[in-house]
């Protein structure tokens, strides 16, 4: 579906443009500085784009040794990511059972059963798609990172630096989320919050006991390692990949490392 190839290729194309509009500005009889200033910055943006091409590939393995170093991978991550979605969908149909029983069930605490059930349903249904959001969103970083890079080289290398900033932007997104994100389970195991084995200790000797469980124990644990601990995390991924992505578009003014050839 995404040629990488020829996107490099159009890259290169739209790069060599850029570096002869530059030295074709630089050649103009024209003694206007607002558009002789663009000369030398067109010139040094076609050679940047070429050394980006070059470096395609060293950039997708920077990616990798920063996954290695820290110590995740992806197949730990998706295990991890199916394997609580697994156990929430259990839980789920779970307390889909135990609220039909109830229903046709009599006395006064089914009234209170029923309330207390159908909490722990609705909420085990957003957590469940909260799941299914952070496996979404890994299986578009495993599947599409190197589609992104080569995407953000050839913005970069549109003239006039017009798609700069997002072609960081994309950039830094594919290598900062490609190397971090596996390492989410890891994250929260460093917290303290070990959401499998959370859902592993659910007592089975009474109804009661599971639904006092499941609401003073499971669902905090999950809303912590689910909501609100990958939040705080995607949120820092974020910020590093602003970070980067400014840095490789060079603030969309100059590049990251000044260089003065005029």
């Amino acid at each position: 579906m995404f040629n990488i190839g020829e996107m490099l290729f159009l890259a290169s194309s739209l790069g060599a443009l850029t570096y002869f509009i530059g030295t074709l500005i630089m050649g103009l009889p024209i003694p206007i500085y607002g558009v002789k200033r663009w000369g030398p910055k067109l010139i040094l943006d076609g050679l940047y784009v070429t050394a980006l091409i070059n470096a395609y590939g060293s950039i997708l393995t920077l990616s990798s040794m920063i996954q290695s170093y820290l110590g995740a991978t992806w197949c730990n991550y998706f295990k991890w990511v199916c394997c609580l979605i697994i156990q929430e969908i259990a839980l789920n149909t779970f307390l889909r059972t135990i609220y039909g029983i109830i229903a046709v069930a009599s006395g006064p605490a089914a009234g209170v059963l029923l309330s207390e059930v159908g909490v722990l349903f609705s909420l085990f249904g957003s957590l469940i798609t909260t799941s299914e959001t952070l496996l979404i969103i890994a299986r578009i970083v495993y599947e599409y990172s190197q589609v992104f890079v080569a995407l953000g080289i050839l913005l970069i290398s549109i003239p006039f630096r017009v798609g700069r900033g997002v072609g960081g932007s994309l950039i830094g997104f594919s290598i900062v989320f490609y190397a971090g994100l596996p390492y989410l389970p890891n994250f929260l195991t460093s917290l303290g919050v070990n959401v499998l084995q959370g859902l592993n200790n659910i007592p089975n000797n009474n109804v009661c006991c599971i639904i006092i469980y499941l609401m003073t124990k499971v669902v905090p644990l999950l809303i912590e390692g689910t909501i609100v601990f990958p939040i705080a995390y995607m949120i820092i991924l974020s910020g590093i990949s602003v970070g980067v992505g400014a840095a490789i578009s060079g603030y969309s003014s100059r590049l990251p490392i000044p260089i003065e050839i005029f």
